[in-house]
């Protein structure tokens, strides 16, 4: 099985509509959305004291980016469980709760697939956090929420970030995951001016990192 995975689109229908139709290209067998597709206009800081009055001043009333990831496996993230917590449930439309309603983690014998936004992170140095500490079952553990792409083997034995080792990123070259290792790896987001996207080929043992430029 090969997914295509995105994540952290973050509202942005035009950068998703180019990584989805460069990743039919790569003859995927499904996709697989790990969450934030939806941008949550009211700040974390600010959740506690928002009154809600209208649907627009929580989240962007666009449709495109479900409508996209129609048929795709779909995993909430933050963004997502924001709105839901300051939305009044009939208040919410029915092209968004697909994304909305969505779990927080899928799983299979390879992977285990999420946001990340629920992991044990830690600053490992400065701005450079890493979900190591995270319990997992599979091979790899792949995620999003840390805009950055970033694949980690994790040490036979303990968690000390020294023992480490951080593979480069090589856009378009595929890493073979080793059976006897297990990984961490960061998909990298949608949003951005040059949108990124992996494919995990669970198969042939793989994960690819992508990366959509203006003129490709």
């Amino acid at each position: 099985m090969r997914h295509a995975v995105v994540t952290d689109v973050h509202g942005n229908a035009p950068g998703l509509r180019a990584v989805l139709a460069r990743a039919r290209e790569q003859g995927v067998d499904r996709v697989l959305c790990l969450g934030d597709v939806f941008e949550c206009l009211v700040s974390k800081r600010d959740v506690a004291d928002h009154v809600f009055t209208r649907l627009d001043e929580v989240f962007d009333q666009d449709p495109a980016p479900a409508g996209l990831l129609d048929g795709a496996l779909l995993v909430r993230g933050n963004q997502e469980e924001r709105i839901s917590a300051l939305v009044p449930d009939r208040e919410l439309p029915d092209w968004a709760r697909p994304v909305l309603d969505a779990p927080l983690a899928l799983r299979t014998d390879f992977a285990a697939y999420c946001h990340g936004h629920a992991l044990p992170w830690r600053e490992v140095a400065p701005d450079l956090w890493v979900p190591l500490d995270a319990e997992f079952a599979g091979r790899a553990l792949v995620h999003g929420h840390h805009h950055r792409n970033a694949l980690h083997v994790l040490p036979r034995t303990g968690r000390a970030w020294e023992d480490v080792e951080s593979l480069p990123v090589r856009f378009g070259e595929p890493v073979r995951l080793a059976e006897d290792r297990r990984y961490l790896v960061n998909v990298g987001p949608v949003r951005g001016p040059a949108p990124s996207w992996a494919v995990v080929d669970e198969g042939e043992a793989t994960v690819t990192f992508h990366r959509h430029e203006e003129s490709a």
